[in-house]
């Protein structure tokens, strides 16, 4: 069974990160970006139930004060209805993920002993007036490292 956990700043708590890739877009010279959102993202495949990601995504992965989590692509439908753009960013096959190795070994601290892959990613929402063309060179250029990761454009 295959989950994904989206993690990201509540509303109102100011998202740096996002608002880096904005002035790293603007500096390609694509100005019609107005907002950017970030999220963390966790896939997770294995013999898990739906009980565990919810304990995984409240125990190991959350910091309740500022985050909130959704699980699938529940919060993406939202956003697409607010006129985002999605792109998820993902490391390819067989790049070490130091951060899903760090995840794995919570997770078995954290009490669930079964066998969990886990892959980290990034989700980007991107809004404001641009070309298709402009999303491709802000993945190009921004947002992907081709060497090491792919990306999706949703």
């Amino acid at each position: 069974m295959g989950y994904t956990v989206e993690v990201c700043n509540k509303k109102g708590i100011p998202d740096a990160f996002g608002q880096e890739i904005r002035k790293s877009i603007r500096e390609t010279g694509i100005l019609g970006i107005e907002e950017v959102f970030t999220a963390d993202l966790y896939r997770f495949e294995g013999n898990i139930s739906p009980e565990d990601i919810e304990k995984i995504a409240k125990d190991v992965l959350l910091d309740s004060v500022i985050q909130e989590y959704f699980l699938d692509d529940v919060h993406i439908k939202g956003k697409k209805e607010e006129g985002c753009v999605v792109i998820d960013v993902f490391y390819k096959k067989g790049v070490t993920d130091a951060v899903a190795d760090t995840v794995s070994v919570a997770i078995k601290d954290a009490g669930i002993k079964k066998e969990v892959r886990v892959s980290t990613g990034k989700r980007y929402y991107l809004k404001g007036v641009f070309t298709k063309e402009d999303i491709e060179r802000i993945c190009e250029k921004v947002l992907a490292n081709r060497l090491v990761q792919e990306y999706l454009i949703r």
